[in-house]
């Protein structure tokens, strides 16, 4: 991370869906968590047709409202632009959204069973704790959580992605910025999972890749970050 610059860091609303199928703010963001929405929700395959039916590959992104898709239309989300990248390549794959807008990462850690156990997925991709630096949760708390979520998978054999979360502040003018922006590779080294770094860095100063907030993503921003992502989410997926 680059602490001497200034960084986008993802807005901290709570949002919900209109009839339109776009997420919106709610009235307060202290409103209560909405469920995560998935990009595929299939019933559970039964009889001879599980092997046939489910995925080869199932990937949860557990995070807030970046992939939550604040603001878009669900298709436009994160999750499905990674996922559509992926089906080029890989027909067998699915791409879980586990998002939910204003989530912190004990948010995240609290809905871990139903938002990634439940799923039984091959490999998770922690984006959270944007909310946390904005709160200004203490770092070590962030770190715990985090961890925490890690722990979890590791202990069901899912392989992981870590993508850190650059604070908007610069080191020199918020001292904790610098301490929260470490959490991820301390993690990352700790805990010998991936780490993927500069999610928004090629839409942060690209106000026509912004919503009107300035910090979320347009649809075509998505597009803009979704691709390397999904490129780093590959070398994860087995070779056939």
């Amino acid at each position: 991370m680059r602490f001497g610059k200034l960084f986008v860091i993802m807005a901290i609303l709570v949002s919900g869906c209109d009839g339109g199928g776009r997420n919106e703010p709610a009235d307060s963001p202290a409103a209560a968590l909405p469920s995560a929405s998935p990009a595929h929700e299939t019933p559970a395959p039964t009889g001879d047709s599980q092997a046939s039916d489910s995925p080869q590959y199932v990937v949860v992104m557990l995070g807030d409202s970046l992939t939550a898709g604040f603001g878009l239309a669900p298709a436009d989300a994160l999750p499905e632009q990674v996922e559509a990248l992926l089906l080029e390549a890989s027909p067998e794959i699915d791409v879980i959204n586990a998002g939910v807008s204003g989530d912190t990462s004990a948010g995240g850690l609290a809905r871990y069973d139903w938002s990634v156990g439940s799923a039984k997925p091959d490999l998770l991709v922690i984006v959270l704790g944007a909310n946390d630096y904005l709160n200004g949760v203490d770092p070590e708390r962030t770190r715990t959580n985090i961890a925490a979520i890690i722990e979890r998978a590791q202990s069901s054999r899912i392989d992981i992605l870590l993508v850190s979360v650059s604070p908007r502040s610069s080191a020199e003018d918020d001292p904790k910025a610098a301490e929260f922006a470490a959490i991820f590779r301390e993690l990352a080294t700790t805990y010998d999972v991936g780490l993927y770094e500069g999610l928004v860095d090629k839409i942060q100063d690209r106000p026509e890749l912004l919503l009107q907030d300035g910090l979320h993503p347009t649809a075509e921003g998505v597009k803009v970050i979704a691709a390397p992502l999904a490129e780093a989410i590959t070398h994860y997926i087995p070779q056939r």
